[in-house]
């Protein structure tokens, strides 16, 4: 009962800082792609019964990270990685732990993750819609642990996009990047680098999605993330 009690302090802990997605999965349960991804990258799976997926949904997490301070290069991160740690070391009481995400070499599929915790279902926009946060959600943090942790998914629910007959993100899109089933990311990248791009420091498409719009990050924080996917993107094509 005081480990539970300890995990759902926890839990609460991370949900007041905006980290208001929480997963715990069973490492021996995982699905054979992603054990043989996670193994081929070197990741010591056998070793750790436990798999902790840390994200958030909706813009509180900005908000608190606003009242935290932009610190470091990477705030995102860092906030996202300092909070996890107090979360280990506090509530979780410093087991051993092996870290899948952010900042790792290691091949990791947060969004086949996202879907096995209850997070995710696919959509025209080439990323995951979360069943109450929409296209509004993010991963922060994975990892593995020894800790005596209990399985912790959310239920399974309905696909928003199952319910959008007009599909406003496939026309907002100005390249036809989004289409059911597809996501077309050469011509989307292309079409942000370029000078005159509207695309640059936003989606359109993504703007366009009517679900949970009260969910929708404020514009600073779409132009901070899309300002640093450009710089991504220039790297990576310049090459």
């Amino acid at each position: 009962m005081k480990k539970q009690n300890n995990l759902l302090a926890g839990v609460t802990f991370l949900a007041e800082a905006g980290l208001n997605l929480f997963a715990i999965l069973d490492c021996t349960t995982l699905p054979t792609t992603i054990r043989d991804m996670l193994l081929a990258s070197g990741v010591p799976l056998t070793d750790y019964p436990r798999l902790v997926l840390i994200g958030h949904g909706g813009r509180r997490m900005w908000t608190a990270l606003q009242a935290w301070g932009m610190k470091t290069a990477d705030p995102v991160d860092h906030y996202s990685m300092t909070l996890t740690r107090q979360f280990i070391q506090t509530y979780l009481h410093a087991p051993p732990v092996f870290w899948l995400y952010p900042n790792t070499p290691y091949l990791v599929s947060l969004q086949q993750l996202g879907r096995l915790a209850g997070w995710s279902h696919a959509s025209p926009l080439g990323q995951g819609i979360h069943p109450v946060y929409g296209v509004w959600f993010a991963y922060r943090a994975a990892f593995l642990t020894t800790a005596e942790l209990p399985v912790l998914t959310e239920p399974d629910q309905p696909s928003p996009c199952e319910l959008c007959a007009d599909k406003p993100c496939i026309r907002a899109c100005p390249v036809g990047a989004v289409g059911v089933g597809k996501f077309d990311v050469d011509s989307c990248a292309h079409h942000r680098l370029r000078s005159y791009s509207r695309c640059a420091d936003r989606c359109l498409a993504l703007m366009a999605c009517p679900f949970f719009p009260g969910h929708q990050y404020t514009l600073p924080q779409i132009q901070y993330h899309y300002g640093r996917s450009l710089a991504t993107l220039r790297a990576w094509y310049s090459e």
